[in-house]
């Protein structure tokens, strides 16, 4: 293992992707007859004598690290173990990856020692799992490599170097211009327009409980809400490294024009159709989608809810945005699923949440 110079830091953390500004940039990978080095998100240099033969998902968050990993296609031959991806509305693994019935699958606590019984020549992990595994796997020999997937410029810039990692810079290209796309077509329809006040909200049920908060400032859900062309009220509240609970009377007192319920163990329409119902607030209740993961976090899937929030905050500007389309050419372009797969197996999980109401 080799630590990367500090520069390699302030490139991985600090440079908008290729598509916010229109240049290009050199890949973070130096190939040399079958032997490449790769700087991960943390500015770390690792060398490996060729593309990795097992590859292992691990740690927390480990579905967002697999749905950006599942990006490339060589991914489905060299992935040889997943933690679990069940965020509790189903597994797409299987959906994802044919081979899945094969593959090694273990909870995402899964330690060290349990890690290395699966032989991973390479373990991928959310960089918030440096100090709580990461460090423990490099210590017993296990190259680490992370990823951050936090922002649109970090996910943008971990696709580059997992397109160096597989040796597929084309793909990494072809991925990040599908996402470019699609930020500047709204981008460029939400400029100068009118910016409606948004609160999004994590539902959580516990202990015969329930309880509301609201993402850090520079989480993706800020960063969709604002591109989409809304107003985040909740900036000055949404401080620290996690999700901030907030009382019902602050949410009420925030007064958003929009209310965009997250709820990741229960279906979200049914969520917000109890608040609805319990009249307790003047906002427009809208269930951020989910099909399988929901479309609010730095998952792959936050391109399908930047357009769903576009759309829901300005429903004129984007009459002609046809969201069921737009998981189609997702899943189709991005995963290869098929359109049978597609029509039945994940939009009839939408038809709920992308409803217009």
């Amino acid at each position: 293992m080799k630590t990367g110079i500090p520069l390699a830091l302030l490139l991985c953390l600090l440079l908008s992707p290729a598509w916010s500004e229109g240049r290009q940039e050199p890949a973070s990978a130096s190939v040399t007859a079958g032997a490449y080095r790769v700087t991960d998100c943390l500015g770390r240099t690792i060398s490996l004598e060729g593309i990795p033969d097992r590859i292992v998902l691990a740690g927390r968050a480990v579905l967002l690290t697999m749905d950006a990993v599942y990006l490339f296609p060589d991914a489905r031959q060299r992935v040889v173990g997943v933690g679990t991806t069940d965020q509790g509305l189903g597994d797409f693994f299987p959906i994802l990856d044919p081979r899945s019935g094969s593959k090694a699958r273990f909870d995402t606590s899964a330690g060290p020692e349990q890690l290395a019984g699966l032989r991973p020549q390479l373990v991928i992990l959310k960089s918030s799992m440096k100090e709580r595994l990461g460090n423990s796997l490099e210590s017993i020999g296990i190259p680490v490599l992370y990823v951050d997937l936090e922002s649109p410029e970090s996910f943008a810039s971990d696709i580059r170097m997992l397109g160096d990692l597989f040796q597929d810079p084309a793909r990494a290209a072809f991925v990040n211009r599908f996402y470019e796309a699609r930020v500047d077509a709204i981008r460029k329809k939400v400029a100068g327009a009118s910016r409606p006040s948004v609160l999004v909200v994590q539902y959580s049920e516990r202990d015969g409980s329930t309880s509301f908060s609201v993402p850090p400032v520079g989480w993706i859900q800020t960063r969709i809400v604002e591109i989409a062309g809304g107003e985040p009220v909740w900036k000055a509240a949404g401080m620290g490294s996690g999700w901030n609970k907030v009382g019902a009377e602050q949410v009420a007192a925030w007064r958003p024009e929009h209310l965009f319920v997250v709820s990741y163990q229960k279906p979200a329409p049914q969520v917000a159709e109890g608040l609805r119902a319990a009249g307790t607030w003047t906002a427009r209740i809208s269930p951020f989608p989910a099909d399988y993961h929901s479309w609010d976090q730095s998952d792959s899937r936050w391109i399908l809810g930047l357009a769903w929030a576009a759309k829901r905050l300005h429903p004129d500007l984007f009459a002609r945005l046809d969201l069921r389309a737009e998981v189609a050419s997702f899943y189709g372009e991005l995963y290869g699923i098929d359109s049978q797969t597609i029509n039945a197996k994940i939009l009839p999980r939408l038809e709920d949440a992308i409803a217009e109401r």
